[in-house]
């Protein structure tokens, strides 16, 4: 079961909610309600719930505030939003968040229903990638929260795109803020995101040489994302490993 957090400064929202959402039926437990964000920000930091229904409009720190601050302290967290204005400005913030789900309110119980089981299924995904990185022999990767392990998938699974950057990934896979992801990655990785790229693309040169030994430097590059610059790819492959591509297939 994943754990809800209900936040609401209006009691008698709160009380609907809980009550007419079948939360087992979900898959989920009412974990907890907050009456405010800053009382929400205390249960996060306490409980670490997976999902986080939250109002917007509260007094002391508002939807969008905890969302922020709730993101640093557990990234893992799937949010949907409650608001009863249909405000562009805020959906639009809360995607570069990552929120997908924007309800407006009085939403109904159909509503309510559609975006947990969407969550859901999401977090059930995300559980079931934990495992199999688990598995894999990426043990180092278990132990980085499920957006870094994402940032990482998506790097290993486009490393021969050209537009392979954090920026792409921000915008194109996680719809979050670039800032926020970059700062992430480096607190958990403990290097820059770019710097992590090159590595990984020189890993896959040298599988790549390894399997085919007449492979020519440009066909390496296009196939690295750096098609249109192949002395580029060059230069930072001799910085990497202390040799050229040409270098190393000649000793080989």
């Amino acid at each position: 079961m994943f754990k809800v957090l209900l936040v609401d400064d209006e009691p008698m929202l709160l009380e609907g909610i809980s009550s007419i959402v079948e939360w087992e039926q979900q898959g989920t437990v009412l974990h907890g309600i907050a009456r405010n964000g800053l009382e929400a920000l205390e249960f996060i930091r306490e409980h670490v719930p997976d999902i986080v229904i939250t109002d917007i409009t509260m007094p002391g720190l508002d939807g969008m505030g905890l969302i922020e601050q709730g993101s640093k302290v557990s990234p893992a967290i799937k949010w949907i939003l409650l608001s009863g204005y249909n405000e562009f400005e805020y959906a639009q913030k809360a995607m570069r968040f990552g929120v997908k789900h924007y309800l407006l309110k009085p939403s109904s119980e159909e509503d309510i229903h559609e975006a947990l089981t969407e969550v859901v299924q999401e977090l059930a995904e995300e559980n079931k990638m934990r495992i199999h990185l688990a598995n894999e022999d990426t043990e180092e990767l278990a132990k980085y929260s499920s957006v870094v392990n994402k940032m990482i998938i998506a790097i290993k699974e486009n490393i021969e795109n050209p537009s392979l950057s954090l920026q792409w990934i921000a915008n194109e896979v996680l719809y979050m803020n670039t800032d926020y992801l970059g700062k992430l990655f480096k607190k958990e990785v403990g290097e820059k995101f770019s710097a992590y790229v090159v590595k990984r693309k020189i890993d896959k040169a040298v599988e790549i040489m390894g399997k085919q030994k007449d492979i020519k430097v440009f066909e390496l590059a296009e196939q690295l994302g750096y098609g249109n610059n192949p002395q580029y790819f060059s230069n930072i492959f001799k910085k990497q490993t202390g040799c050229s591509p040409t270098e190393w297939i000649k000793n080989k």
